[in-house]
């Protein structure tokens, strides 16, 4: 699968360009920046065999396949809209959207011109998180009762800026850059769907237009409560979850993000007779699961079928964001419908 990247910057530099490389079966053919010689130098630097600063000529190109959207996520919406229109298959950064209405429009054009679309949520790739999926649905941990994450990323204040710090560019700030993805991770491992959240942020207008650090809690379907607490923020941060159980408790050490001092990962298990024991898991790099992620869609689209980590799931989770951002500034819980 011959696949384009539209948005030659950072976040594409770090997950999916070096995951394209890993991935069997996929290659990067083009890139479209904002500007000819960034999308040159990035080309460049990663063996695309071709650069745009024209979106419509990147799309018009009958060899591309496949494109990823890494723009800012107000972006998102319109470019992956296009793609669809051109028969492109979609893999779009997180958030998948900033507004309901535009995740699902996303969803619609894509259905409607018989191509995939995928939102990486990479962390549900782990090895240390497909076995923890499999140990809670077991049934060994018994009733889960509690579940607690961190994803933080030590940085100081003030750390955020250009279209990142603009409300209307990013959406929001920490709920959509890092609370997301510990929350997708807990959806993914508890097999259930969050229908009421309730978060508290540190949000400050005018000096921090968006959120550096956000506190959450979540309530799933099955009933499981959950605290999430993801940001920028916090040295010396614990990247941890743990899962309590009636039977037992679960924990992963340094498998959400990125372990602070290249920690290796650990799964423990206490309390649960034969599962009892420490497994470790080498450290995962960002594009080994990226890589994976994308072979999984590759995967789908070969098979006419939905990716694993797809659209729906995409826009369930603007639906989380959005609620959780509504919750932090009215201070009420938000039921997710």
């Amino acid at each position: 699968m011959r696949w384009g990247i539209i948005g030659a910057g950072e976040i594409a530099g770090r997950s999916v360009a070096p995951g394209l490389a890993k991935a069997s079966g996929s290659q990067l053919y083009s890139v479209c920046g904002r500007n000819i010689a960034t999308a040159q130098a990035f080309s460049d630097k990663w063996h695309a065999a071709k650069a745009f600063d024209s979106l419509d000529e990147f799309l018009s190109d009958p060899s591309l396949d496949a494109v990823y959207i890494a723009t800012p996520n107000n972006m998102h919406a319109e470019q992956a809209i296009r793609a669809a229109q051109a028969k492109k298959h979609v893999l779009c950064e997180k958030p998948m959207a900033t507004t309901v209405e535009d995740a699902r429009r996303m969803i619609e054009e894509c259905k409607a011109n018989g191509v995939n679309l995928g939102v990486v949520f990479q962390n549900r790739y782990h090895a240390a998180h497909v076995r923890t999926r499999e140990v809670v649905a077991s049934g060994t941990l018994g009733e889960i009762q509690f579940v607690s994450a961190q994803l933080c990323r030590g940085f100081p204040r003030g750390r955020w800026e250009g279209w990142r710090n603009d409300p209307v560019a990013s959406g929001a700030g920490a709920i959509v850059a890092q609370s997301v993805h510990p929350i997708d991770l807990l959806r993914f491992l508890l097999d259930s769907e969050i229908v009421k959240v309730q978060g508290m942020s540190d949000i400050a207008p005018p000096q921090r237009p968006v959120e550096e650090i956000v506190f959450s809690t979540l309530q799933f379907e099955n009933g499981i409560h959950a605290s999430v607490v993801a940001g920028q923020i916090l040295p010396r941060y614990d990247n941890d979850i743990v899962i309590y159980g009636s039977k037992g408790k679960l924990v992963l050490k340094g498998t959400l993000g990125v372990p602070l001092n290249s920690r290796t990962g650990e799964l423990t298990v206490e309390g649960t007779g034969s599962f009892d024991g420490v497994t470790e898991f080498p450290t995962t790099a960002v594009a080994d699961k990226v890589a994976k992620l994308i072979e999984d869609f590759t995967t789908s689209v070969v098979e006419g079928e939905e990716t694993p980590v797809s659209g729906g799931n995409g826009l369930q989770m603007v639906k989380i964001a959005n609620g959780l951002q509504e919750s932090c500034l009215t201070g009420q819980t938000v039921a997710i419908r």
